[in-house]
């Protein structure tokens, strides 16, 4: 049985106060993940400087191929986490944490090529960076936001007086093709970065 599509007003503003915390949680791992970075002593800054720098080397070095499996892979890790995690009903937390990790990495990779490069690498990370984390980010916040629902549907379905089952079959078609759109975002990353090689070399001359 497919879940209710007319939901009730009260119902569809449940679901948009969920969307708005998921999304508030993603922001508040991208500021956490800057304060990190900016208030973390030599050590901890050293270690995403050396990521930062990996990060940009394998721009410049792998192949398309190579650059759209990384770009999708990082992402896809996750969307499959929330997915496997909206099996479990007691795994709610968890689902909702998925933004806020995934905001804290976007927080510390901008701070650190704005501490190792300045204004430039802030520009680079505007360009580069920001439009595939912000179209990821989104993937993900859709993704624990489906993942929520189809473990508070369980719940109820086992403990609660709902006695409707949890549509599987909807619930894996809605993850396909949040795996469709991050392939999109992950191949036109790829494709921006290879356009943008010039721009990567000179950054790392500087």
């Amino acid at each position: 049985m497919r879940e209710r599509r007319n939901l009730p007003l009260s119902g569809k503003r449940k679901r948009d106060k969920l969307l708005m915390l998921l999304a508030a949680l993603y922001f508040l791992g991208v500021v956490l993940g800057t304060v990190m970075y900016c208030t973390s002593g030599s050590g901890g800054t050293a270690v995403i400087d050396r990521l930062t720098d990996g990060f940009i080397a394998g721009r410049l070095s792998h192949s398309f191929g190579k650059t759209l499996i990384n770009s999708f892979s990082g992402g896809f890790l996750l969307l499959t986490l929330c997915f496997l995690m909206g099996f479990c009903t007691i795994a709610v937390p968890a689902e909702m944490l998925v933004p806020l990790f995934r905001g804290l990495g976007t927080g510390a990779v901008i701070a650190g090529m704005y501490g190792k490069y300045g204004i430039p690498g802030t520009a680079a990370a505007a360009v580069l960076v920001i439009p595939n984390a912000v179209m990821t980010a989104f993937i993900l916040i859709m993704a624990s936001r489906e993942s929520v629902r189809f473990s508070a549907a369980l719940y109820r379905n086992a403990f609660g007086n709902d006695g409707e089952r949890p549509d599987v079959k909807l619930y894996f078609t809605k993850f396909v093709i949040l795996s469709v759109g991050l392939a999109v975002s992950s191949l036109a990353d790829s494709l921006i970065t290879f356009a943008s090689a010039g721009w990567w070399t000179s950054l790392t001359l500087k």
